[in-house]
């Protein structure tokens, strides 16, 4: 008699979710040389280069059933908001995370509207929205003996033309990041 096969029942893994912006490869090979010369001033951990992005809204682990509900939020996110500048010119550090970051001061307008279109389109479904002020940095270096204090910096600057849904998976060498969707920003809706 032939076994019977079975589907598998067990549910797919959730995924740690988030929605950023990626700079260009110039911005990014600039951002990661001044991210390398703050660890070692800070005595830290830089991220790899391909790591280095501003996160616009940290969303968490998502069962992949809720995916699509993501990608609507992002394709709404994307039609609303126009390409636009983004200059990283602060450098500073989260004291209590002993994080260095470089971030933008002040943050575009275009930015600001994409945060808050995604937040609100995040609670409407359901999920889970960060109440803090949204603070538009570049994570620089992690585990800092020092961490910096505020200061103007040369700017990094890039056209920012696109927006991503990315997949955050924790391992032993650290994070990996895995884009899952992304949208052309074209300010028409």
């Amino acid at each position: 008699m032939p076994k019977a096969h079975r589907e598998s029942t067990a549910p797919e893994k959730p995924l740690r979710l988030f929605f950023a912006l990626w700079p260009d490869a110039a911005a990014r090979a600039a951002i990661a040389a001044f991210a390398h010369e703050v660890a070692q001033r800070a005595g830290g951990r830089d991220p790899r280069e391909e790591n280095l992005h501003v996160t616009l809204a940290f969303v968490g682990d998502v069962s992949p059933d809720r995916i699509a509900a993501l990608a609507a939020i992002g394709t709404d996110g994307a039609l609303a908001a126009p390409p636009f500048m983004l200059s990283l010119d602060v450098l500073g550090g989260f004291r209590d995370a002993r994080i260095a970051w470089l971030g933008a001061e002040p943050v575009p307008t275009p930015l600001v509207a994409l945060v808050t279109r995604l937040g609100t389109g995040l609670a409407a479904e359901g999920f889970r929205v960060d109440r803090r002020p949204f603070a538009a940095h570049v994570t620089l270096a992690r585990s800092c003996r020092s961490v910096p204090r505020r200061a103007s910096v040369a700017p990094i600057t890039w056209h920012v033309d696109r927006l991503t849904l990315v997949a955050s998976e924790l391992g032993s060498g650290g994070a990996r990041y895995r884009v899952q969707a992304e949208w052309p920003l074209t300010g028409t809706a």
